[in-house]
């Protein structure tokens, strides 16, 4: 299908890219802590009846109790370990977005992250371009802009113990949500697409966010 949003996790690259990170916890057959389940709650590819269970709150609590276990078994020091491995593979192919996968799941258990890490991740981050606009699926390769400012706000706010929800809504120009700025972000009163945290960042991101500012009735793709 391509990418449905700009944000993290809301591609079919990114959901890819999570599902094929291993994470192995303990013996047996079935020993992968399968990390996506943390966030393929925005995968447009999902049959309609599975996207409604997901806004349903005993799907809530059964993600936070995924959440919680998944934390606690990263904080083991397997999450140390994940980036020791993914990050002596970032000469292949979507490599270094790989780690980045690697952090914002990371981030969204709530898991310790290492300072090294933490540093490696913005140095990564800040290193792909984040385009604006429409982007063909085949030429995916890695963060769109609103993804990069959002990953880079989750780096500024992170901390441990705390999952980040990269499915909030964020905002489209500096990435940060509700828990950031002590307010939630405001919807864009056209497109209802997008949201910004306050006047100044709507006119900051108002070139960009202008061509791509249309009602679903108005938008020719699904893909963005």
């Amino acid at each position: 299908m391509g990418r449905w949003g700009y944000r993290v996790f809301e591609g079919d690259n990114d959901i890819d890219v999570a599902c094929a990170i291993k994470c192995p916890y303990g013996t047996g057959k079935d020993n992968d802590l399968r990390l996506v389940q943390m966030v393929n709650q925005t995968d447009m590819m999902a049959p309609p009846e599975v996207r409604e269970f997901y806004k349903t709150s005993g799907y809530r609590e059964e993600l936070n109790a995924i959440i919680m276990s998944t934390r606690e078994k990263l904080d083991t020091g397997l999450g140390d370990q994940l980036f020791t491995t993914y990050r002596a593979l970032e000469h292949e192919d979507q490599g270094k977005y790989r780690v980045i996968i690697v952090g914002a799941l990371m981030m969204r258990a709530g898991a310790r992250i290492r300072q090294a890490d933490l540093d490696h991740l913005r140095e990564l981050a800040e290193g792909f371009a984040g385009r604006h606009g429409y982007v063909s699926p085949i030429a995916e390769d890695g963060f769109r802009h609103v993804g990069k400012v959002q990953f880079l706000a989750a780096l500024d706010h992170y901390e441990a113990g705390t999952p980040r929800d990269f499915g909030e809504p964020c905002c489209f120009q500096c990435g940060k949500i509700k828990a950031d700025i002590g307010q939630a972000p405001k919807k864009c009163g056209k497109c209802g697409r997008a949201w910004f945290c306050n006047v100044e960042c709507q006119k900051a991101a108002w070139k960009t966010h202008k061509p791509v500012c249309k009602t679903l009735e108005q938008c020719r793709f699904v893909n963005v």
